[in-house]
This record gives structure tokens, sequence and C-alpha cells, in this order.
């Protein structure tokens, strides 16, 4: 017996020492546990009562079970579809701080992961910590093979179903897109009036912002600023964006009036919503993207040595100049390719050529005050149906607002009217007095401006060609549209230069001063500045909004926009346009 019990300690001590011990992490005993709960999407959330019902299951079923809820985890929307939900994420955390803490009350497996394997491998990442999922609806046994099978099984069919819905969303989607629907949120510029309802009663309107992205797209097609410069544009007047936000809006198909999805690859349908843009522009904005690759062999766009790219063009293919460095020669060529044969032309030469064209709008500073006076009498007498007009659309304003006071009287303290006839007139002459009231913004030409307008144009135009040619790329450029807003055209068969736009303050400086050698050293033409061949103005009478011939054959169209720096003083005056 003595012997028995010797052998007995020696053998419990061996073990003790040597045995090895168990790799199973206990499971976690004692009755405090979380519970987690959540619904899919915030409407079922806001709109519905799973969450309330899922809540109160779970808390019958702690009661009845002696168990005690530490921690409630979830009670929003959040799709299960992924692990890396926020509430779900804080409730794991809580597990792995606090040891007391033994099982996850849920209402069903689907409520804890749909994502089939990877929740398959968190029920195991748990359980390696001693928790176990506890399916209010769904008992089973996670302690046995058989149980955690079930468990499995449960990830899996979530999975299943999960992927079901997907595919049947997914037919949906690309059904109503082919009916030129769009179920993604609203792109920038537009309004959707009609929210939270399904995709084909969605009513887009085009916002104000719109027409700050419509103008973007203008000069992008033009090809007078580039993306950095329209940021900075677009900021000014109100529209933040950044850089890459805007090289995603000029490559939407969208703004033009058509959807496409990843979901139809391939396929362009034509949208429901109003464009933006017309389709020619968006393509000739998308061209100038084309023409400048981002990948490839690195590309210097604004080369000082070629200022004159896109704004020249040839005359017989209408093809814009692009530029190139021959490396043979280390010259710089600006070069055409339309229909015809191509052109090419040193870009030296070109350079010199514009300059000389520039210095025929130079004149000598001592005959600035003759010059303004004869220049401001002139564009006034342009402008003088513009000027009625805009008296005329002051008095209708006075009225519009006499009226819309005699509304409010009526419906506030007379009581007169009801609020729907209240609703329906103000409504639509606040709109009527809004329209020309920015009519009138638009042709604003008041003498202080003109003032303005006139000197700083005479300060540019006495060395014009200097200030040309000592400008950086940027400043060159805007120089050039400012004086010919569409470009010129440049012959090279027989080296001639035709300017079919001329800004008309600058015309008129060309028309009035003349531009011949005699003048330019101070000799002044008194034909040009009050000889009788052009008139009293410089310019024969026009006819009101129509195109006007001068005397010296040059064409006038309507009104455009004529914008200035003076200092820190931005303005713009609508003037005439010359077509050459």
């Amino acid at each position: 017996m003595k012997q028995m019990n010797k052998d007995q300690q020696q053998l419990e001590l061996l073990a003790s020492k040597f045995s090895k011990k168990s790799s199973l992490v206990p499971r976690r005993t004692g009755n405090y546990c979380v519970s987690y709960n959540r619904v899919s999407s915030k409407d079922q959330m806001v709109n519905g009562n799973s969450l309330g019902w899922q809540n109160e299951q779970i808390t019958q079923y702690a009661i009845r079970n002696n168990l005690v809820i530490k921690s409630s985890f979830g009670g929003t929307f959040e799709s299960a579809k992924t692990d890396e939900r926020k509430e779900f994420k804080k409730m794991l955390e809580a597990i792995k701080k606090d040891k007391s803490i033994s099982s996850i009350l849920v209402y069903c497996y689907d409520r804890f992961s749909r994502s089939g394997a990877n929740g398959i491998f968190l029920l195991e990442n748990l359980r390696s910590i001693g928790i176990r999922i506890i399916s209010i609806s769904q008992e089973l046994d996670s302690e046995t093979p058989t149980g955690m099978f079930q468990e499995n099984l449960y990830m899996l069919i979530s999975k299943l179903d999960n992927d079901m819905r997907k595919d049947k969303s997914i037919a949906g989607t690309k059904s109503i897109l082919r009916k030129g629907y769009w179920p993604y949120s609203t792109p920038l510029g537009y309004l959707n009036k009609n929210k939270h309802v399904t995709a084909d009663k969605h009513d887009y309107a085009i916002t104000s912002q719109g027409l700050l992205i419509q103008q973007a797209f203008k000069w992008k097609a033009a090809g007078k600023y580039g993306n950095t410069e329209i940021v900075s544009l677009l900021k000014a007047k109100g529209l933040k964006i950044s850089l890459r936000h805007l090289a995603w809006v000029f490559s939407n198909f969208f703004y033009c009036g058509y959807i496409c999805s990843t979901l139809l690859p391939g396929e362009l349908i034509k949208g429901k919503h109003p464009a933006i843009i017309d389709e020619e522009t968006f393509l000739r904005a998308n061209n100038i993207s084309q023409q400048n690759p981002r990948s490839g062999v690195p590309k210097e766009y604004r080369q000082e040595e070629l200022p004159l790219k896109v704004f020249v063009k040839d005359e017989n293919t209408l093809s814009p100049f692009t530029g190139y460095l021959n490396k043979k020669k280390n010259l710089y060529y600006y070069k055409a390719r339309g229909s015809g044969v191509g052109v090419n032309i040193s870009a030296k030469k070109l350079n010199q050529r514009f300059l000389a064209e520039l210095q025929k709008y130079e004149y000598d500073k001592k005959y600035k005050h003759q010059l303004k006076d004869a220049i401001k009498k002139s564009i006034v007498e342009k402008l003088k149906d513009s000027f009625t007009n805009m008296e005329l659309n002051r008095k209708q304003i006075s009225e519009l607002q006499h009226q819309i006071d005699d509304l409010e009287e009526g419906y506030v303290v007379f009581k007169r009217i009801t609020k729907e006839q209240f609703e329906k007139y103000s409504a639509k002459y606040i709109a009527d007095k809004r329209l020309l009231e920015q009519e009138n913004e638009q042709s604003l030409v008041t003498s202080s401006n003109l003032d303005k307008a006139v000197n700083k144009g005479l300060e540019i135009a006495e060395n014009i060609s200097e200030i040309w040619r000592s400008s950086e790329y940027s400043s060159k450029q805007k120089l050039q549209y400012l004086l010919f807003p569409d470009g010129i055209m440049y012959n090279k068969g027989n080296d001639t230069v035709r300017t079919p736009k001329i800004n008309s303050l600058f015309a008129s400086i060309l028309l009035l001063a003349g531009n011949s050698g005699e003048n330019k050293r101070g000799i002044p033409k008194k034909e040009y500045l009050f000889g009788s061949n052009v008139g009293e103005t410089g310019f024969e009478p026009a006819t009101p909004w129509s195109q006007t011939r001068c005397a010296t054959g040059l064409r006038y169209s309507p009104v455009k926009n004529l914008q200035f720096t003076v200092g820190s003083l931005q303005f713009t005056v609508q003037l005439p346009t010359v077509n050459c």
C-alpha cells in the first residue's frame, strides 16, 4: 500500500514537471456578455423597427438564461458584407480588454457577419480567446464539432444570400442605366429635385455651380487656360475645386448629357438629365487633354519659346499650330497638321511676325488724351442702344418691386389674397425682376469703368510689343487673347497674318491713331483722329444689335466682354468686337 502511494506521488511529480500542457484555450466562464445588433441601411434604421425588435429579443434571452449584458454595440446601420464596421470593431476591442466577457449575443448569425469565409475566420479568432457567439434565434452547441460546423455553415449561407441579393441589385441597376437614368450620387453642378426616390423619378437641374463648370469647359476648349489657372478662376467666382476633381469633371460624359458605368463597359447611353455643355465643346476640351498625356515621355506644355501654340491657326487648313524642339538644330518650331500639307515654321520667325503685328497698335503717347476722347466717344455712340435698354430695364424693375410690395401688403396686412395666390404671383414677379437685374449687370457700362478701360487699353497699346516680348508664357497668352479673342490666322505662302476678331478698344486705337511709320515718329494723322473720312466718332452710324461696317472695312458684331485689372481693381466692360 505504501509502495503504491509512493509510486503515485512520483507519477504526479513527473507529470507536473514534464507532461505537455493543453494547447486549447479554455472557454471564458461567467455570465457577463455583450450584445450586438445592426441593420443594413439608414432607411431601415429610421423607418423600420428592426433594431428595437432585435434589442427586445436579446434582452429577454439574457434574462431567461441569467446573463448580464455589460455593453451593447451596434444600434445603427452597418453593412455586414465587410467586417470593417465601426461599432463592430469597437465591440471586438472591448472584448479583448475585458476578460470577464464570455460571449456575444446576436439575434441571428447574419447580424454578426455576411462576409462568408472572413466571418468564419472571425469566429475562429474569437474561439481562440475563449469567446463564443450566441445566436438567440439559431441555438446550437458551438462547443461540439457539429455545432461549429453549423456555425460555419450559417456564415456561408449568409454570404450566399448576400451575393444573390447583389446579383439582383446589379441587374436592376444595369436596367436603369440603359434607360438613361443615373442611380448614383448627384455630380457637382447639378441638383436632384426628387431625392429619396427611385432613379427613374430623379429630376436634375443645373445649379449656379453648373454654370461655372460650363464656363470652365469653354476655357479649356479654347485653350486659353491650363487646369491650374481654371481652378484659380473658379475659386475667384466662388467654386472651390481641386485639380484632380477638375480633371475628373472634364473627362466625365455626364456633363455633355451621357452616362456610362463600369457595370456597362464600352457602352455610352444618352442620359435623361440636362447637359451642361454641348458635345462639340466637350470633345474640344478633351482633345486638348489628349494632346497632353500624363504618361510616356515628359513634355513641357508651357514652353516659353512657343507662346503662340493653339492661338495661331494655319489659314488654309484651320489647323492650330503646336510646337516642338528640333534637337539637331536646337531650335523651336511651330507645326500644323491639317487635312492638307503640313506646315512648319521657325518659332523665332513667327514670334517676330506677331511682334510686328502688335506694333501696329502702338501710338505716340503725346496724343493719348486726344485718342482717349475720340475712343470713348465712338464707344458710347456704339452702345447707345445698350444704355437705352438699361434705362428701360430699370423702370421695369421698379414697377415689379411695387407689384411685389402690393402683393405682400394684400396678403400680410389686408388678407385680400390667399397664401397660394401670394406665392404664385410673387414668385413670378421676383423671377422677372431678377432676370432684368442680371441683364443690366451683364450690360453695365458706366463712365467710371469705361474711362478706366480706355486708359488701361491705351496704357497697354502704348508699348504693347515690348510688354508681350518681356512677359512670361501665361501673361503672353492672356494679352494675345485680350487683343484677338479668336486667335489669328497665318499664311506661310505669302507670310501674312489675318486677325478675324479684334477687341474693339484696340481696334479703335488702330483706326483713330493710324499705324504708319510717320505716325509712330509723332506726326498725327488728322484724318484718323478727327478727319471726315471716318466721321465724327470714327465709325459709321450703327444699326442696333446688327453687324455694321466701318469706313475702313472692319465689321462690328454686337457686344463682347472687355476685362481689365487696374491695381487691385478688377472690372468688366461690354464692348463691340471687331470682325475683320
